[in-house]
């Protein structure tokens, strides 16, 4: 992943987040407007109620007080009156008992309820700048207005709703000529908005904490999936890069092996033509040289095509291991009993250290034909009246095997070219022996699949030590 892709995904994934929040918002705002409304409605319908009652009944008499004084503002011939026993008593109308709940509520409740209109019969119900606002928006057929008011020192919900005009208030507004069904004014009521605007912080402040968490944590994860994906795509890429190698390593490999299968072919087809065309003049001697040649070019060609099959049957995973324990001793004198007759025709003395009660859990095959290549290798490159030893010791969890000789050794530029497909390294030995060129390839192979190692130590003209491990760990208890 491109790192423009990581930045438009965070940029997607903080607008979403944003959005979201915003949407959020909205309806926390939305829904306390909705509690506030509801709370403002309630006292209104309630100051309806109580005024509709009064109205009903024309008005309540009331004890003269103090507090309630006459009402000036009231044209009524029985506005005041006096009882049999001398009380005397005042007529309340629903305005002036909508003043008095009001000054109840204003001490107790903080809660501000003022009747109001653009023609005030009293002064003192003359609107103030934000009611003369909101009866104006009234006179405009809206049905309601709410707003939050703010000012130096506080902040209150201010509400106000028409107040119409019933039968029973033509009796005292008539002459302002309002009629039945007008708008003859409103009823404002207001209340401390800190309670309600600080649930909104809250809430706002704890969707935005949760909003910046799932940010964050959007954020990471589309880090960690890049770094990841990043990290993915480069091992894939390294594979890929890897395959391409061995796939191109293996197409020089071929090369080689087509050359060298190539070369035995051409000496015995070439012989073979020179014994048909010339039969007749070729002596004795010439004739056994001749097929001496295409024995050898044709034993050569077969070893190299058993290697070559060997080696491609273990590269598409058809050799399976079959492990058991196995006494090592007697395993290697099966593996060299092949290639001692090379051995007796050059005078090469073998020695066979491997101690004769040490057992490992192997694969036979495999583990034969490590040993056998190794041997015949030794063979190969050692002179004649020679010696190759082959040794086997326990190092920590594993066995070494080794086997040894004094023969021409290797330069230290080859020896990195070993056990690599695309060199396929093929010498001549001491006595022109010919190899395939896939013996040490086998070699590795068949150790790897072992979980162990193959190494080489040679110096030239000194003989070099060829050695693999297997682990030892089920390796049974030796005897004796």
């Amino acid at each position: 992943m491109k790192k423009k892709y990581l930045i438009w995904l965070i940029l997607i994934w903080t607008s979403i987040i944003i959005a979201s929040f915003a949407w959020n918002s909205s309806l926390i705002i939305s829904n306390n407007r909705k509690v506030v409304l509801n709370k403002s409605q309630a006292f209104f319908k309630q100051i309806l109620i109580t005024r509709e009652w009064n109205s009903n009944h024309g008005g309540v008499y009331v004890p003269i007080t103090a507090t309630t004084k006459t009402n000036p503002y009231l044209n009524d011939t029985l506005r005041d009156i006096v009882t049999i026993d001398g009380m005397q008593l005042t007529k309340v109308n629903p305005s002036y008992m909508t003043r008095q709940i009001a000054e109840i509520d204003k001490k107790d409740f903080d809660i501000q309820v003022h009747i109001t209109s653009l023609h005030p019969i009293r002064p003192a119900n003359k609107p103030d700048q934000w009611e003369t606002k909101a009866l104006n928006s009234l006179k405009n057929n809206n049905q309601e207005v709410l707003e939050l008011v703010k000012d130096n020192s506080s902040a209150r919900y201010r509400y106000m709703a028409p107040l119409m005009t019933s039968k029973s208030c033509l009796k005292c507004h008539a002459d302002q000529g309002y009629q039945y069904g007008d708008i003859r004014g409103g009823i404002s009521v207001s209340f401390p908005s800190a309670f309600y605007t600080k649930g909104v912080t809250n809430q706002l402040t704890s969707f935005a904490t949760i909003h910046l968490l799932i940010l964050a944590l959007g954020i990471l994860g589309l880090t960690i999936y890049y770094r990841m994906a990043n990290s993915y795509y480069s091992i894939v890429e390294t594979k890929n890069n890897e395959l391409m190698q061995i796939n191109a390593a293996k197409d020089k490999f071929f090369s080689i092996i087509a050359h060298d299968l190539r070369s035995p072919f051409n000496i015995i087809l070439g012989y073979i033509d020179l014994l048909k065309s010339q039969e007749d003049t070729l002596n004795k001697e010439e004739r056994k040289e001749i097929i001496d040649e295409i024995d050898q070019s044709s034993k050569s060609a077969f070893v190299l095509l058993e290697d070559l099959l060997l080696w491609a049957k273990s590269q598409s995973n058809r050799i399976e291991l079959t492990k058991e324990f196995l006494n090592l001793r007697e395993l290697v004198i099966e593996a060299i009993e092949a290639h001692l007759p090379g051995a007796k025709r050059k005078n090469i003395q073998v020695y066979n250290k491997v101690p004769e009660n040490l057992s490992l859990k192997i694969d036979e095959f495999t583990i034969k034909t490590v040993i056998a290549n190794l041997f015949d290798n030794a063979i190969k490159f050692t002179p004649s009246m020679g010696k190759i030893e082959i040794k086997a010791t326990r190092k920590d969890n594993s066995v070494e095997v080794s086997i040894s000789d004094n023969g021409v050794g290797i330069s230290p530029e080859t020896i990195p070219q070993l056990f690599l497909i695309e060199e396929g390294i093929s010498t001549l030995g001491t006595q022109d022996e010919k190899g395939s060129g896939l013996g040490l390839l086998l070699c590795k192979e068949f150790v790897d699949k072992h979980n162990g190692k193959i190494w080489v130590e040679s110096e030239l003209s000194k003989g070099s030590t060829f050695t693999f491990s297997i682990p030892a760990s089920s390796q049974p208890e030796q005897k004796g």
